[in-house]
C-alpha cells in the first residue's frame, strides 16, 4: 500500500462508521486505505469498488466474516505487510480485533491503546471489562460465572462475541442451562450471566492517555414505524454521572482512541457498565453534527492538530442517521421516504465529509432504493388481492 501518513480501516464488511470517518479524514488531508474481505461475490466486489471512493485503495486480505458464515480473520503476516512505519492508526472492526491482538506489534496491535500493565483483552473480552470496571470503581450488574442465578431474567453472554451473536435472555433456570450449554458449544468456553436491567444512554468520544478529550452521553431512537430496527435519530443527553464514570474507566486503562461504552440502569436509576467498544462507533458522526468535535480530538491523538476547543455541543436535538440498506420496504412510499431521508443526510454532511463521500453515498442510496422497490411491490400485491376479495 505504500509508505504514506495514513489511517487504515480493517474490516470484514461495510460499516457506516468507517465510511464517515474516512470521509472526514480526507477532508482534513489525511490519506486512508482499507484492508477488507477477500471475496468472489460480484455484488460484494462491486460494493467494495464503490466504497473505495471513500475508503481508499483496497487490499483484500480478510477471510471469513458474516457473509461467509464463519469468523473473520487475517494472518499476522498480512497485517505486517499492509502496515508500515508511516501508518498513523488502524481502525479495526470488532470481529478482527482478536486477529490484531495475535499479530503483536506495530500500529495494528490494539495493545498500544492501553497503558502498560493493563490486560489487553479488556479491549475485546466483556468479562475482563467487568473486572477492570471494578478496579476503576465503576458499577456493573450482578454477575455469575456459573449456570446459576437467584433471580430472573438474566442475560447470558459469551466473553468474546460481536454483533449480538453471543447474547441470550434466560427467564428461568431451564432457559439459563440451555443458553449456557449453547454458548459454550458455539464459542468454545463458558459464558457468564448478568442480571437483566433497563437500558440507559451510551457514552462515546475520544480519549488520549486515559483522559477524555470529548465524552458525551447519547441514545439512538428508532423509527416509530420500525421500533426494533436501527436508530433513525441520535440525541445527545446531558448525563454528568455517566460521563464521570466513563472518565474514571478510561483513566484506569490509560486508554487512547475512539470509545463507546454501553450502560444499563438499576432500580435506583444508577448506570452500570456492560460493554466497552474500543473503536470508532456508528453514532460519532451524528454527535459531530450536534457540535461535539470528535474529529478534532481524534486528529489530536494522531499528532495532527491542537484538539477540540472545549465548546459543548447541543443536547436534546435529534440528528438523522444514515441507514443502509433500506430498513423497511412494506410499501413503495416507505422506500421513497427512506431515499429522501438518506439524500437529505448526504446533502447536510457533504461540507465536512467531502465530495467523494457524498458521491458514494448518493450512488449507494439509489442502488438501495432500486433493490428495495421490487420487495415493496411484491408485498403490496397480496394486500391488493385481499382487498379485492
Amino acid at each position: 500500500m505504500g509508505d504514506h501518513n495514513k489511517v487504515i480501516f480493517l474490516d470484514s464488511g461495510t460499516w457506516q462508521g468507517f465510511l464517515d470517518l474516512a470521509g472526514a479524514l480526507r477532508v482534513h488531508g489525511v490519506k486512508v486505505a482499507r484492508v477488507g474481505l477477500r471475496t468472489s461475490s460480484p455484488r460484494l466486489r462491486a460494493m467494495q469498488r464503490l466504497e473505495s471512493w471513500v475508503l481508499g485503495p483496497l487490499s483484500r486480505e480478510v477471510d471469513g466474516g458474516r457473509e461467509a458464515g464463519r469468523p473473520a480473520s487475517i494472518s499476522p503476516a498480512a497485517l505486517a505487510e499492509v502496515t508500515g512505519v508511516h501508518v498513523l492508526d488502524m481502525q479495526i472492526q470488532d470481529d478482527l480485533a482478536i486477529s490484531a491482538l495475535e499479530a503483536e506489534g506495530g500500529v495494528a496491535d490494539p495493545r498500544r491503546r492501553v497503558a502498560a500493565g493493563v490486560d489487553p483483552m479488556v479491549l475485546v473480552d466483556k468479562r475482563v471489562q467487568q473486572l477492570w470496571a471494578q478496579k476503576a470503581d465503576v458499577p456493573t450488574p450482578r454477575t455469575w460465572d456459573t449456570a446459576c442465578s437467584d433471580s430472573f431474567p438474566v442475560v447470558v453472554k459469551a466473553n468474546v462475541a460481536f454483533g449480538g451473536r453471543g447474547v441470550r435472555i434466560a427467564h428461568d433456570a431451564e432457559e439459563l442451562a440451555q443458553a449456557w450449554a449453547e454458548l459454550t458449544t458455539l464459542f468454545g468456553q463458558a459464558p457468564y450471566a448478568q442480571e437483566y436491567l433497563g437500558w440507559a444512554p451510551s457514552t462515546g468520544g475520544v480519549a488520549m492517555d486515559g483522559e477524555a478529550l470529548v465524552c458525551v452521553a447519547y441514545e439512538g431512537r428508532p423509527s416509530p414505524g420500525d421500533p426494533t430496527g436501527p436508530p433513525q435519530t441520535v440525541v445527545a443527553i446531558d448525563d454528568p454521572v455517566a460521563v464521570e464514570l466513563t472518565a474514571r474507566f478510561l483513566r484506569t486503562l490509560g486508554y487512547t482512541g475512539f470509545f463507546c461504552l454501553d450502560w444499563v440502569v438499576d432500580a435506583q436509576g444508577s448506570p452500570r457498565l456492560i460493554d466497552f467498544n474500543a473503536r470508532v462507533f456508528g453514532s460519532w458522526v451524528a454527535l459531530q453534527a450536534q457540535g461535539f468535535d470528535l474529529i478534532s480530538a481524534y486528529l489530536h491523538t494522531l499528532g495532527l492538530g491542537p484538539g477540540p476547543d472545549g465548546r459543548r455541543g447541543q443536547f436534546g436535538v435529534a440528528e438523522q442517521t444514515m441507514r443502509y440498506p433500506c430498513p423497511t420496504a412494506d410499501s413503495v412510499k416507505d422506500v421513497w421516504r427512506w431515499r429522501a431521508d438518506s439524500l437529505g443526510v448526504v446533502r447536510a454532511r457533504k461540507p465536512w465529509l467531502g465530495q467523494r463521500w457524498s458521491t458514494a453515498m448518493r450512488v449507494r442510496t439509489e442502488i438501495g432504493a432500486l433493490r428495495a422497490l421490487p420487495v415493496a411491490i411484491r408485498r403490496r400485491a397480496p394486500r391488493a388481492a385481499d382487498q379485492d376479495t
